[in-house]
This record gives C-alpha cells, structure tokens and sequence, in this order.
C-alpha cells in the first residue's frame, strides 16, 4: 500500500498541468515553521546561494514547472534561503549545509531533517525527491540507518540505489547494483536495474556494462533493441580507442563514432583536409545523427578561437560552427548559438584582407554596457574566494 501511495503521488506529479512553479514563502523561519505546524505540512528549503549555477538553473529551470509546483506546494511549506545571508547563516550551519543546491525537508514540530538531497536535478529527479520525503522507508535518514546495520535486501538495496542515483553517486550506485545482479529476480533484465544501470552508470569498465556487452541481443529482447544501441552507442560516444570501438558489437551509430574518432586523429595530426573530408561527407548526409553531429562540432570548433590554424582550417571550423547553429536540435538552446556568433566575431576579427572594411563596433571594446561576450547570466554572483 506504501509503495501505492508513493508511485500515485509521482503519477499525480506528472500529471499536473496548472502552470504556475512552487510558491515559496518568504515569512521569518519562526513563522514558516508555525505554518507548517498549522497545516500538517513538512518544510522543504532549497539552500543556495547567489554564486551558485547549479542553484540558478533549479530557480528557473525546474522550480518553475507546473507539474513541480503542484506537488511541492501540495506537500509542503517552501522556503528558498540564502545560506549566506540573513537567517540563513543560522540554518545552513544549524542543518550542516556543506553544497548548494541542498534540499532539505524538515519537521517542523522537531526541526529534524527528515529527508536531504541536493545537485542540479531534472524534473523527474526532483519530483523523486520530494515523493521520497513523504514516505518514511523512502527518507535519506532511514536510508543511512539501514546502510549503518548492513542491510542487503532486495528492495532496500534498491531505495538505496534510487536515493544515490538521485545525488549523482555514481559509485555508490554502481555497488548497489553489482550486489542486486547477484540476487534473483535482480539481473540486468530487471526493468528497475536496467533504467539506474542506464541512466547513471557510465564507463565501459564496470561489471554491468561488461555484462551488456556480454550478451547483447539477449538484453534487446528485454528493454528492445533501440534502448540496448543507445546504451552502446553513449558509452563508446567518447571513446578514443578506434580499435575498441571496431571491436565492439555492432549497434546503430558504431560507423559514425569510427568515421568521428578518424577525424579527430586526423586533427590532431594537423591533417586537416583529410579530415574535411570525413566531416563533410557527414555533414551531407547525417542520417540519424544529425543532433551528435552538431553536438561534435559545437566542441570541436570552439578551438578555432583559441588557436592559429591554417586559413583553411579556420574557415572549415566556421563552415562547421554555422551548421551546428543552423541545425541544433533544440532551437532554443543558447549555448549553440552564442557558440557560432563568438566564432564569427573572432574569425572576422583576425582575417586581415576586410579589416579595413569592418565597422568599428567589431573591432573596439563596446562604448558601454558589458565588455565582455558571455553567457553567464547577469543575477549570477561571482564565488567569493576564500580567506
């Protein structure tokens, strides 16, 4: 029935459509905590501070989301507090607050820390943790108290699991799963231990994804072929072994990552219209790959701005800048266009022949405003340094 209750109130969570984010309340502690009392009600605060990027992109990424704001507003009392300023101080020390974000959920008839959690979450990550506050076996603190005793059952190894998956502890997520194979009912196969396995552990060295390599087609019969692939294809995305890479099994996307791993060999062995070779022919025809293709040249041109290559070379990397910008998947994603726009400007900057036909505002720092070209956001404080 436990178990009942918690998915429903995830499925609740994701099934909201009001528009509106979590409604934080920025009364003194002393109220907040009467409040809460009065309503029967937990206490969540999101510790930040004004520094913190990690902090912002919560603020305005995922605290803003209906779907969130429905379940953290229904659940508890919402305070957002700056942990170096104000009362904050007070709490942040009181409840040990060592990282932001930090997400803690607190009784208020107590003050105790029932439940924490923190890193820069998605919304199904989020929306996670604060179901978990709400059921007791689900809570950081019962969690820790089971580790403590040494339990190794099946569904506690596998809260556990969900729990440090959520805060991004990889290794303490791994060595949950590497005990839970062992078990029945609790292989790769298990649809549970296939998504952590999935969405957390990376490498090719760990056991488990030895296992999926041991075995391919028996785990796309399980979870399909097109999820197995995608795993194969993540893991090797970044590997710099071509022939590790060709010695993999095959999987959709395995050509593409050999012809990218010859490319950047090619680079870095300054042969570059060997390279533009390759590139091109990609870049003619993606196929399915289109979104890792401009994922590829939004970091592999970003060196163009930072080193002297050969003309050639510096008007393919801006030839390779434009179709990122052009062709990124998300149209709203920022980072791909400031990407291709700082490009211009610095290629434009530095080609003699039209220097003196640019107009003056490309070659002198701005009169007013900014000096600098930057995505950092303007609310977003500098880390103060420590003494």
């Amino acid at each position: 029935m436990k178990k009942l209750i918690f998915l429903l109130s995830l499925f609740i969570a994701f099934q909201a459509t009001a528009q509106e984010g979590i409604q934080f309340d920025h009364s003194s502690w002393k109220e907040a905590k009467a409040k809460a009392i009065e309503a029967k009600k937990l206490i969540f605060i999101d510790f930040y501070t004004q520094w913190c990027g990690p902090c912002l992109n919560m603020a305005q990424g995922v605290f803003t989301l209906g779907s969130v704001g429905n379940f953290y507003n229904d659940h508890f009392v919402n305070l957002k507090i700056d942990a170096e300023n104000g009362e904050g101080v007070m709490l942040a020390k009181q409840y040990g607050i060592q990282s932001y974000p930090t997400f803690v959920f607190i009784d208020p008839q107590t003050e105790e820390a029932v439940h924490t959690s923190g890193s820069n979450q998605d919304k199904e990550t989020f929306l996670f943790t604060g179901a978990s506050a709400l059921e007791p076996t689900k809570r950081s603190g019962y969690l820790a108290e089971q580790k403590k005793r040494g339990n190794e059952t099946p569904v506690f190894l596998l809260d556990y699991a969900h729990y440090v998956a959520s805060r991004y502890n990889r290794s303490e997520t791994l060595a949950c799963l590497e005990k839970l194979i062992t078990m029945p009912g609790y292989s790769l196969e298990n649809p549970q231990v296939w998504t952590l396995f999935e969405k957390y552990i990376s490498g090719r060295e760990n056991s488990l994804f030895k296992i999926l390599l041991s075995d391919t087609q028996k785990y796309a019969a399980t979870h399909t072929q097109k999820a197995v692939e995608a795993k194969l294809f993540k893991e090797y995305n970044y590997c710099p072994d071509a022939a590790e890479i060709a010695a993999a099994p095959e999987f959709n996307g395995k050509d593409f990552l050999i012809a990218k791993n010859e490319a950047d060999r090619l680079i870095n062995e300054a042969k570059y219209e060997q390279a533009a070779v390759i590139l091109d022919r990609w870049m003619q025809n993606p196929g399915d790959f289109k979104e890792d293709l401009c994922n590829y040249f939004r970091f592999m041109t970003r060196a163009a701005t930072r080193e002297a290559f050969p003309r050639f070379w510096q008007d393919k990397c801006l030839e390779y800048s434009k179709y990122m910008a052009y062709n990124t998947f998300e149209r709203d994603d920022a980072v791909s266009h400031f990407d291709y726009a700082n490009q211009l400007e610095h290629y434009l900057r530095t080609l003699p022949e039209i220097q003196p036909y640019l107009p003056k505002c490309l070659t002198t720092e701005p009169a007013g405003g900014a000096k600098e070209y930057s995505l950092r956001p303007a609310v977003l404080k500098q880390k103060p340094r420590k003494k």
